[in-house]
């Protein structure tokens, strides 16, 4: 989304790199859209510290969207699309070796979760020291109830070559979704082309969702079967059909060539951050504070914190008695959430499933009953199966009949989920 260039601190002395809104971004009609953007990029940029991303150095961020820049470390290297540009074809195990280092930097960054939403070539640098750098995280999907789905001009942000099912359809995407627009990138390392072209935008958003692509080894005839069947498995359309995460993803590919040098050494590889459990202080607060300070948690987007609170609180309430059982629910429904949103999609539409089920009970119409059959819906729908249409149209009937004043912000989101389902 920006325009990069290099220049020179006086005060420290190097060469950095300047990052501005690209000029023919700047719409006067939406300056604020791109500043969130833009900001959004800053604040992630300077949460993280990995070396496969950019060190983050400095910001402006204003009103005034033509002022804003992020100044960064310059890394001296090449981006893949040069690299493929050059007509040399990497071997199999460079392309392995670029993959595992492509799959740390998702794994750190799915970990938060922040999802890219737009991995491509041009935005995988290639070092001169053969490390990869992950750039340009303007577009990223940060998992807060309170993020709003941003887009440019009402389009859904990233780039249609790379561009995963669920996010052509304006879905809402997840870990998996990086990992098939990795899986792209590989073919194309491979190939020399992308599973489905670029030339034809909407013929490419058909492909990626219905269409399966020639396989790897009919454009690079001798290509490792195992490889070919990481990347393959990688485009699934389901997500369900995809590696988990990352780290599955870069197990997968490290499998057949452990003895790759060129493969990053342990001290580079990070990990998803442990949460340790809460301390005696906090499980001695009340529990209406605790459940707030998991939704707190939740809300700012730290899903690795609050699901380990969530998880503790409803074994804690689950022992106090029936009496606490409505708060114990909705933990168990916290829970689920942070799967759904660290990319364990099966697993939380298990959870949600047996969480409807005990709530059967009650009324049609029942809030938190609604809620949890919506996310049963989507997750439905995330994992390739067409009965979330029916799910949803069931839930926006419930709510809409119910005319509830207080439930307009949740049936909006039914009807927006239920229109993108249906006119998929």
């Amino acid at each position: 989304m920006g325009d990069v260039w290099l220049a020179y601190d006086r005060r420290s002395r190097r060469a950095v790199a300047v990052k501005g809104i690209h000029r023919e971004l700047l719409d006067p009609r939406h300056p604020e859209e791109l500043i969130q953007r833009f900001t959004l990029e800053a604040d992630l940029l300077a949460r993280w510290k990995h070396p496969g991303i950019p060190a983050f150095l400095d910001a402006r961020v204003d009103s005034v969207a033509s002022d804003a820049y992020l100044v960064m470390d310059h890394v001296l290297g090449r981006d893949l699309t040069q690299v493929i540009a050059d007509g040399h074809r990497l071997s199999e195990d460079e392309v392995v070796s670029l993959a595992v280092q492509i799959c740390d930097v998702l794994e750190h960054t799915h970990a938060i979760p922040v999802i890219h939403r737009d991995l491509k070539p041009a935005n995988i640098m290639l070092t001169d020291r053969h490390r990869v750098m992950v750039l340009d995280f303007g577009v990223a999907k940060v998992f807060r109830t309170d993020q709003t789905r941003l887009t440019q001009n009402n389009r859904v942000l990233g780039t249609v070559a790379y561009m995963s099912p669920e996010q052509c359809e304006g879905r809402d995407v997840h870990p998996r979704s990086d990992l098939y627009s990795l899986a792209c990138v590989l073919y194309e390392l491979l190939t020399g082309i992308p599973p489905f072209g670029d030339a034809n935008f909407a013929r490419v958003l058909h492909c990626h969702r219905y269409q399966t692509p020639e396989p790897v080894s009919l454009l690079r005839p001798g290509v490792s079967p195992a490889l070919e069947a990481v990347i393959m498995a990688g485009l699934a359309k389901r997500a369900s059909d995809r590696p988990a995460t990352a780290r599955e993803f870069r197990r997968r590919l490290e499998s057949p060539h452990e003895s790759l040098v060129t493969c990053p050494p342990a001290l580079y590889r990070s990990r998803p951050p442990l949460s340790a459990p809460d301390s005696p202080v906090i499980e001695s607060l009340p529990t209406a504070v605790r459940i707030t300070r998991a939704q707190a948690l939740f809300e700012e987007g730290l899903i690795s914190q609050a699901m380990p609170t969530y998880a503790r609180l409803a074994q804690d309430l689950a022992d106090l008695g029936p009496e606490h059982s409505e708060d114990a629910v909705r933990c168990r429904f916290g829970i689920a959430k942070c799967q759904r949103h660290l990319g364990y999609l099966e697993e939380a539409l298990k959870a949600l499933a047996a969480l409807a089920d005990e709530l059967r009970s009650r009324s049609p119409d029942d809030r938190l009953l609604l809620e949890v059959r919506f996310h049963v819906g989507q997750l439905l729908l995330d994992l390739g199966d067409e009965h979330g249409i029916t799910e949803l149209a069931e839930v926006f009937q419930a709510l809409t009949a119910a005319a509830r004043p207080e439930d307009a912000a949740i049936t909006a989101e039914v009807r927006r989920a239920l229109t993108r389902a249906t006119l998929g």
